[in-house]
């Protein structure tokens, strides 16, 4: 019998065994947390990316508000009557010569108005006249849903865009021409303390002879303006006057500054 111990590889000791066994599952452990955390560092945006993507988010969103603003009529928040760029352009495309209007009206304003036309300073009122109080009432009503985006709460208007309407001589004078802004609309320059607008105001829709009467003495009586209440009479008159105009009416015809 030899002593050598006979040939092939030995049987390893459970110690072994142990100490490979764990070997290979701490490298399978720091394996699979690496496969983790690389695909959750991929998933995850990072800030700055996230911040793009929000910015994206809110764009479009913006984007959106202001399609509808501009293409659906809607009552705004305040209570304003908003209206829609198309109604506004066909209002335009009614009458052909309307571009030409415009661009008469960017030449310097006639001294005097034509024969037959009205002006604030031909306009001799009578005794100041207080208006009842739910007349006053109906007004503001009328003009916290048609007048106030434009002219705001004050009245002073948003210059150099939108005129003051407070303390203003055009608003207390001929009641006529407040009521032919209202029906036709108007374009064309005009100065009002001291400042010249030359923006459009377009008809206003949505409105009765009673609104037009009921919110015209509201401003004639409000913002610090000392002037005689408007009839619906007088609102009628008027528009059976002008029942066949359909263009805007511009500062120069009216005689204004």
């Amino acid at each position: 019998m030899s002593d050598h111990p006979s040939s092939g590889s030995r049987p390893l000791i459970p110690g072994q065994i142990s100490s490979w066994l764990g070997v290979v599952a701490a490298a399978a452990a720091a394996l699979i947390a690496t496969g983790t955390a690389y695909t959750l560092v991929r998933r995850a945006p990072s800030a700055d990316a996230q911040r793009r993507q929000e910015e994206k988010a809110l764009r479009v969103d913006n984007n959106k508000q202001a399609l509808e603003l501009i293409t659906q009529p809607a009552r705004n928040a305040d209570g304003t009557y908003r209206i829609p760029l198309n109604v506004a352009r066909a209002l335009i495309a009614a009458d052909p010569k309307v571009i030409a209007k415009i661009q008469a009206a960017g030449t310097p304003a006639v001294s005097a108005a034509p024969a037959g036309s009205s002006t604030a300073a031909a306009y001799l009122p009578g005794p100041f006249v207080a208006a009842d109080a739910e007349q006053m009432k109906r007004g503001a009503a009328v003009y916290a849903r048609t007048c106030i985006a434009c002219h705001q709460p004050t009245g002073k208007g948003l210059p150099p865009v939108f005129p003051s309407i407070a303390e203003t001589p055009i608003v207390v004078g001929n009641p006529e021409l407040p009521i032919k802004f209202i029906t036709n609309g108007l374009m064309g320059p005009i100065t009002v303390a001291g400042t010249t607008f030359n923006s459009m105001m377009p008809p206003v829709a949505g409105v009765t002879e009673q609104d037009i009467a009921d919110v015209l003495t509201y401003v004639r009586q409000s913002f610090g303006n000392k002037g005689n209440p408007v009839s619906v009479d007088q609102v009628k008159a008027v528009r059976a006057a002008n029942a066949a105009r359909t263009a805007m009416w511009n500062t120069a015809e009216l005689g204004l500054k």
